[in-house]
């Protein structure tokens, strides 16, 4: 109902625009004498009334749009037809006949559903649309209860690739490409919030605010010219209606937990394992005595525990989020404003640590006249990280590395000593070590006002914006010390071992940083349609410039955590830091559209850059763009011999793209502080400056010249639509070193250069198809994407080996040795080329170059890499009455990890399927039992290369809307309850960890399973 009323006023000012500006009235019609008055109601099927509706009689401009209530009233001539038409739904054509009064129900059009797209700097009719665009609402994003909004793109959208790293409250987010990989620098899309360029991703904005979210993945990101090369991603955000207040809480409640822990070895399993290693090379068996406590129960469990550190650290987390909003308006004011509210815990044991963001949004429209609009947007977000002192790769650092039979408490309830300096994982993650508190604050401000200036010409419009957009780090980290407990069996005393723990004594560091971004824009354009002609233009100007400034300071010796304050520390090497930045940009643009009959399609796109990345004589370009379309469905032809086919749209593109994101200011050279040298009679050491890097004047911006050619169609009366692209690009002038042309031994370090070169190609494809079956409402469809890119020039040595060589195929690979399974018998051994002292059960590596041993030449390129060249999502679900189901699978293919064990302990499934002898374990998974800086089993080969393909079940949603009726007589408008999981499980090759993790040894936060209970509610 709220969409319904904001497009009211829309259909007001259309009405007004094509009717001159002037009410309808029998004297302006050419109407006959006999001409009568009609009236009616316009209703959904579900019985609310139709607001904005057009209704027009047939073969005249005599029309009107229904009111608040769906209520129209209208002067027809006799034997009239009208015609009843609205977004959404189907047109319908209605004889009067010799009725006065009409009851109208109008059904659902599915696929003018979305008919209205965003795109650069404007919208488009999805019909009339020829670049390679994807959309996707709000309303689904919110299907998934990740609390990283980048996590719900994943399966969505052709053309997204996706891939969630870490399931660190605060540092979740998902590695997006579009279209994958096409350099070999920065590969990151474009971020466009509300139509303001680089304020910073998606990850933290309140999916309740989000209307739209829209990929620009070909030539229709060239409208945003040198940092459109690796595609565009659009956020819009809601906006006021012409309606009365709708009030609206959304929040919900969430346990996390890891899709994957590591089950690392007990201590039995651990003792035994590592005997058997100093076994294998002659050495002490440390353990041979200890071991069989555990078996027959004398260990002392005072100096020998039995410690599951993963479980030490882990436990489900709570998560929660809330969103209070209003929306609502008249004619002239339009007003959206809301709040959000997320808290997230990580998953540790009786730890303090936390992340939070609050944010507030205020979109205002207000209509100073018909035709001047002024627009103010607020969006203010704070975030705050409440970390310990050490990141979490600390932690499993430091879980794979403490011994099992190590303490995490003695029976008297004292921590234990951990591995060394006190670091005993249940203390690290409970936060009583210290803290790293980080709060970022950002805020948004867009002033814009939009002109119609029909006293010039009708369709032309000026308008423009100032955006000021600032971001405010804090970080405050404070390096305590601690309580931990070793047992000295010969005193039978408990040692403090606080002295040895942190650094030694309490230290702070305070960080400061702020940026700050000023935007301005203004376009004047032209929107018009002349009978059968279309044509939509504008030209605009906009500049931006952002400055920044750093200070650090640092100071040790605290007395007591009590009093966090620098004052509080000593002189004693203190010491401060800070530096500044400064970016701008500046462009000159513009588009123009046509359509004939909206059936033969055509746009044009020009943008001039100019980047203070790169010097005067390098720092402009033109970056075109055109596509072109053919509805060839609308065709007579077409209409009359394939009725089955609604809609067939084919479609091309060309255009040009750039890439900017580069370090500044390396067309100059620089020049490092340093701490000098001492001079004088009576010496001192004075600062002075060494060289820092050798300019490159030359320096320019990667350039893209990308093509999609494909088709778009509609079936079976709207239930039925499939899509194809198929996508080329060439990028050349991407900038990287020139080092395979200089020795090593020269000591020198060239500039940067624009002589890398790099294909990309692949294909898109979507399925849907939705019908209903009686009160039965289902659908099913999916999407898949392949992109292969492909290195023509990189300068790479001459003398690298074909088969080692990145030049002609991926950019991402896996350079690692061959490998022919696991040596049985010292006769194997010796019969083949090996690595020196290689003992029977170690890994049997291949010699590739032929020379008769084993070296890095023998290594090879597997031209996969962690990430993948395939993904795809499967999307079903149904409605039945008032429940929901909303059930989106996702996957992958074509890509490699090393999961290769790099610690003192280790899975437990190394230990279970490790090789032991010959005749005992032939058939072994896994080497004899080895460590990490194990020569022979440890080095990077395809022996630990797995193959990273899975299907998760992504997320799964039932809701249940109760009836209207009921609501209504407690004058609530909607009521949804539901029940959400995110990543529920996969199925994949990679059983330790997660198959989207990257690191080799698992010592990363996992990736996070959710649990979520929600509610949604209007007023």
């Amino acid at each position: 109902m709220v969409a319904l009323k904001m497009v009211y006023v829309m259909g007001v000012c259309l009405l007004l625009l094509f009717a001159g500006g002037t009410s309808v009235s029998g004297s302006t019609l050419a109407y006959s004498q006999q001409v009568r008055k009609i009236s009616g109601i316009v209703k959904n099927t579900q019985g609310e009334p139709v607001i904005g509706a057009n209704i027009l009689e047939k073969g005249t401009s005599n029309g009107t749009i229904t009111d608040i209530n769906g209520l129209f009233t209208l002067r027809v001539s006799p034997n009239a037809v009208i015609k009843v038409s609205y977004i959404g739904y189907t047109e319908q054509e209605i004889a009067i006949g010799n009725r006065n009064r009409l009851d109208i129900v109008m059904t659902e059009d599915t696929r003018l559903i979305d008919e209205v797209v965003v795109v650069g700097y404007g919208k488009q009719k999805k019909a009339t649309v020829t670049g390679s665009i994807a959309q996707v609402s709000g309303t689904e994003l919110k299907q998934s209860p990740a609390a990283n909004l980048s996590n719900s793109l994943v399966g969505r959208l052709p053309g997204v690739i996706a891939n969630n790293r870490s399931g660190e409250p605060g540092n979740d987010y998902s590695e997006i490409y579009i279209r994958g990989k096409g350099s070999l620098g920065d590969n990151s899309p474009l971020y466009v919030i509300d139509g303001v360029a680089n304020r910073g991703g998606i990850e933290r904005l309140n999916p309740s605010d989000i209307e739209s979210l829209t990929i620009l993945k070909d030539a229709s990101a060239a409208i945003y010219g040198a940092q459109a090369a690796n595609g565009v991603i659009l956020i819009t955000t809601k906006r006021g209606s012409d309606s009365k207040p709708v009030i609206t809480y959304e929040g919900n409640f969430g346990l996390s937990e890891h899709t994957r822990t590591p089950d690392l070895m007990n201590a039995y399993q651990y003792m035994v394992y590592d005997d058997e290693i100093n076994a294998h090379f002659g050495r002490t068996q440390k353990y041979k005595d200890i071991k069989n406590g555990y078996l027959d129960g004398t260990i002392d469990p005072l100096q020998y525990a039995n410690t599951d550190w993963m479980d030490v650290m882990f436990k489900a987390a709570p998560q929660t989020q809330h969103s209070l909003s209003v929306r609502g308006g008249n004619d002239r004011v339009k007003y959206y404003m809301s709040g959000g509210y997320l808290y997230q815990e990580p998953g540790f044991k009786h730890t303090n640590l936390n992340f939070q963001t609050a944010q507030l949004r205020s979109n205002l429209d207000a209509s100073i006249t018909k035709d001047f609009t002024v627009t103010l947007e607020l969006a203010m977000r704070q975030e705050n990280r409440h970390n310990s002192n050490y990141d979490s790769g600390t932690f499993f650092w430091e879980g794979f590395h403490a011994y099992p039979f190590l303490p995490a408490y003695y029976p008297n309830g004292l921590p234990g000593p951990g591995l060394s300096w006190g670091n005993n994982l249940a203390i690290l993650t409970s936060g009583k070590t210290g803290y790293d508190k980080i709060k970022d604050t950002f805020i948004n401000s867009k002033m814009a006002f939009d002109l119609k200036m029909p006293w010039i010409l009708h369709g032309m419009y000026l308008s423009g914006y100032a955006a000021f957009d600032s971001h405010f780090r804090s970080e405050k980290k404070l390096m305590d010390m601690w309580d931990a407990y070793r047992y000295n069996p010969a005193t039978k005393d408990y040692d403090n071992i606080r002295s040895t723990t942190g650094d030694g004594n309490i230290n702070l560091t305070q960080q400061f940083d702020d940026g700050h971004t000023t935007t301005l824009h203004l376009k004047l354009g032209y929107e018009k349609r002349f009978a059968e002609h279309s044509i939509n233009a504008f030209i605009a100007y906009e500049q931006s410039k952002t400055k920044g400034d750093w200070f650090s300071a640092y100071r040790r010796d605290f007395l007591s955590d009590a009093v966090d304050y620098m004052f509080a520390g000593s002189d004693n090497l203190k010491d401060n830091n800070g530096s500044g930045s400064i970016s701008a940009r500046q462009n000159f643009f513009g588009r123009l559209s046509y359509g004939y009959k909206d059936r033969y399609l055509a746009e044009f796109t020009l943008r001039r850059d100019g980047s203070q990345n790169f010097s005067s004589d390098s720092r402009w370009g033109w970056f075109p763009g055109l596509s072109v379309g053919w509805r060839i469905s609308e065709e007579k032809f077409f209409k009359d011999n394939i009725p089955q086919v609604d809609e067939l749209k084919l479609k091309a593109s060309w255009g040009k793209l750039g890439n900017d994101r580069v370090d500044p200011f390396q067309y100059v050279s620089t020049y490092d502080m340093s701490d000098g040298a001492a001079f004088g009679r009576d010496p001192q050491r004075q600062k002075g400056f060494t060289i820092g890097r050798v300019a490159n004047p030359d320096i320019t911006w990667e350039k893209v010249t990308t093509k999609n050619i494909g088709f778009e169609s509609i079936l079976f009366k709207q239930k039925l639509s499939f899509d194809l692209q198929y996508f080329y690009s060439m990028r050349k002038d991407i900038l990287t070193p020139k080092q395979a042309s200089i020795p090593d031994y020269t000591g020198l370090t060239l500039p940067d250069q624009n002589i890398g070169k790099i294909s990309n190609q692949g294909i898109e494809a979507s399925i849907s198809y939705r019908n209903k079956f009686k009160e039965l409402g289902y659908y099913v469809g999916g999407n898949l994407t392949y992109a292969h890119n492909k290195i023509h020039f990189f300068d790479e040595a001459a003398n690298v080996p074909d088969w080692q060589r990145r030049t002609g195929h991926s950019i991402d690979s896996w350079l690692v040795y061959k490998t022919d399974g696991i040596y049985q018998t010292q006769q194997e051994i010796d019969a083949s080329p090996h690595l020196m002292n290689t003992q029977p059960g170690d890994i049997k590596y291949l010699d590739v170059d032929g020379d008769g041993s084993i070296t890095s030449n023998d290594r090879v390129r597997i031209y996969e890499s962690a990430t993948p060249e395939i993904v795809y999502g499967i999307n079903m679900g149904g409605t039945w009455k008032g429940f929901e189901l909303n059930v989106l699978w996702t996957g992958q293919a074509r890509a490699k990890q090393m999961i290769r064990p790099g610690s003192y302990n280790r899975d437990v499934t190394y230990f279970n399927n490790r090789w032991i002898s010959a005749t005992e374990t032939p058939n072994a998974r896994y080497p004899r039992a080895f460590e990490r800086d194990d020569t022979f089993n440890s080095i990077n080969s395809d022996f630990w290369l797995k193959d990273a393909s899975f299907i998760r079940l992504k997320n799964i949603e039932l809701a249940y809307n109760l009836p209207a009726s009921f609501l209504k007589k407690m004058s609530i408008s909607t009521l949804r309850l539901y029940v959400s999981g995110f990543n529920l499980f996969s199925i994949d090759h990679i059983k330790i960890q997660d198959p989207e993790g990257t690191n080799a040894g698992g010592m990363y936060y996992p990736q996070q399973r959710i649990y979520n209970v929600g509610v949604n509610i209007s007023f």
